[in-house]
């Protein structure tokens, strides 16, 4: 996405990329013999999933790769908080830990631990983290009762169109047409997006929050290395030991196992 947005903007590049996702995964669903589903509660998710890459998008454009990748696995720590927020569900010591190293680790990453403020591409990407651990709640809730793939067609459905409607207010109109913007749409469309989430409805069916926040672990990791790779990004002794502070708060805070699964979705339904 870095090296699309050398030649797209944010917005038609998101646009672009959920419409390619969205037709990827009806059309699969079609030729395997199953009907695509749209739910409510699954658009309403979406709508999350739009906010979360719009601000990680116009954060990216503020800051480097592998800044953005450590700072958005914050979402990990604080799935508990969203939990606790939205839910009441009490955080254990070891989720209060996590938060609390994965705060200084933001800190010594964006240097804002030695009184310097965080830039607009950090800031914008710090509160992608909160959205994107609202969304592991929210599919939390309805992955237990709904298709995987009709949970996952259902929250790329919103974000094509808000998009599209925000591009021409942010004044945003590059399309990603070039073979570097389109490659990317490609990738993270039919890779990133379709398959991934489809992937991440159908786990969250069998592992409770924090252990699918614990999943994205090696994000940051994958993306540090190819930053270093394709962009020639790296980190200062300061930044490496923020980032690796934030490693270290992600497995801390899947502090529950499978088993404290409810046997009861959010709207009363059976699990099985």
């Amino acid at each position: 996405m870095k090296h699309a947005f050398q030649t797209s903007d944010p917005m038609p590049f998101l646009a672009a990329r959920f419409a390619l996702a969205s037709v990827a995964l009806w059309g699969g669903m079609r030729l395997t013999g199953r009907r695509p589903q749209v739910t409510q509660w699954g658009v309403a998710t979406g709508v999350l999933v739009f906010l979360g890459f719009a601000f990680q998008l116009e954060g990216l454009a503020g800051t480097s790769a592998t800044k953005s990748a450590f700072i958005t696995g914050l979402n990990a720590p604080l799935v508990p908080a969203i939990e606790f927020l939205a839910f009441r569900r009490r955080p254990t010591f070891r989720s209060i830990l996590a938060v609390s190293l994965g705060v200084i680790g933001l800190g010594l990453l964006t240097g804002a631990i030695w009184g310097i403020p965080l830039s607009r591409g950090d800031a914008l990407t710090l509160v992608c983290a909160f959205i994107w651990a609202a969304q592991v709640v929210a599919v939390d809730r309805m992955a237990r009762s709904t298709d995987p793939a009709s949970l996952a067609l259902s929250q790329f459905l919103p974000t094509p169109v808000l998009a599209t409607l925000l591009s021409p207010l942010l004044g945003e109109r590059s399309l990603p047409t070039t073979w570097p913007a389109a490659a990317s749409a490609a990738y993270t469309g039919l890779l990133a997006t379709a398959l991934a989430f489809f992937l991440q409805a159908w786990a969250q069916a069998r592992i409770p929050p924090e252990s699918a926040a614990l999943g994205l672990l090696a994000e940051p990791v994958f993306a540090a290395a190819f930053s270093w790779a394709m962009l020639g990004e790296g980190l200062t002794p300061a930044q490496a030991a923020g980032a690796a502070l934030i490693l270290t708060s992600i497995p801390l805070s899947a502090s529950q196992g499978p088993e404290s699964r409810d046997s009861t979705d959010a709207y009363g339904g059976d699990a099985g």
